[in-house]
């Protein structure tokens, strides 16, 4: 089988950290690179399609993001391929791909007979950022054509910057039940030397920085010591916390769906607890 990855402004390391999980043995792969970055599909999707008739590939990976959603997308159409986006895996003996639906409760496994199969990659948490894609695969230079007519022009509306959360080794995961005051959570995330993050339910009843989702819609963290609280345990916040290496929930309702995901769980008023271990913690270090 013949797979194409594509690459796009030397952004590999997330398409790298997956392929690294795939088994690929007897697939021949050629690197697809797309550089510099295009402002809009149409620059570089006549050009993918005569790599593609060129070159012909089984399979052509896309990195995880709009953009790569919307190149695999539109590359199967003129192709007459088919196009599955965000997937998880790729199973090669069967050419099947997992993906997530229902917010993240559900895997789906989904076949297609038809070719080229376009896949755009799921977003990952705790992706090698150092991970590089296999030495000696052929590489094939796509440059991007000029802006369409139709395009007057492009304007930046603010400075995209790493927000702390992708780089936390410990979060405070506060739920719609985290309803204390905002400078209270803050403090005590400062104390347990933590980065705060809400779920989707908490942002939507206001007054918390909307750049704070965490979860399927939000942000997929990966830190070393994961704290929720107040929150149910609803896939769709939880898939962005999976990928930590300790978990613990605090929760008043002993039934809620938190605790089975949790390494530690505790049944009491959250900011009690939270309290409690911020002491702890200052008499240790004194």
């Amino acid at each position: 089988m013949n797979i194409a990855i594509v690459t796009i402004n030397q952004e590999n390391a997330a398409t790298a950290s997956w392929q690294a999980a795939q088994d690929f043995s007897g697939c021949t792969l050629a690197h697809w690179k797309i550089e510099p970055q295009p402002a809009v599909a149409e620059q570089v999707l006549d050009a993918l399609v005569e790599q593609w008739q060129r070159t012909p590939a089984d399979v052509v990976l896309f990195p995880p993001g709009t953009f790569g959603d919307e190149l695999s997308t539109r590359l199967a159409w003129r192709l007459h391929g088919a196009s599955i986006c965000q997937v998880t895996s790729l199973d090669i003996p069967t050419v099947s791909v997992r993906k997530s639906h229902w917010g993240n409760a559900l895997t789906a496994t989904l076949q297609t007979e038809k070719r080229p199969l376009c896949l755009s990659l799921a977003r990952q948490a705790g992706a090698d950022k150092n991970a590089t894609l296999p030495s000696g695969m052929q590489q094939l230079n796509i440059v991007p054509g000029a802006l369409p007519d139709w395009l007057v022009s492009i304007e930046n509306l603010k400075n995209v910057t790493r927000d702390p959360l992708t780089e936390a080794r410990r979060v405070l995961v506060v739920g719609q039940g985290g309803e204390a005051d905002n400078q209270e959570i803050a403090m005590l995330a400062e104390k347990l030397g933590a980065e705060v993050g809400y779920s989707r339910a908490r942002v939507m009843n206001g007054g918390v920085d909307a750049e704070k989702v965490i979860g399927i819609s939000g942000h997929l963290l990966a830190p070393e010591v994961c704290i929720v609280v107040g929150a149910s345990g609803a896939a769709a916040l939880m898939a962005g916390v999976r990928n930590s290496k300790f978990v613990v929930a605090i929760n008043h309702d002993a039934s809620a769906a938190v605790f089975s995901q949790a390494d530690v769980g505790v049944v009491d008023d959250w900011k009690v607890v939270l309290e409690a271990l911020v002491t702890n913690i200052h008499a240790e270090c004194q």
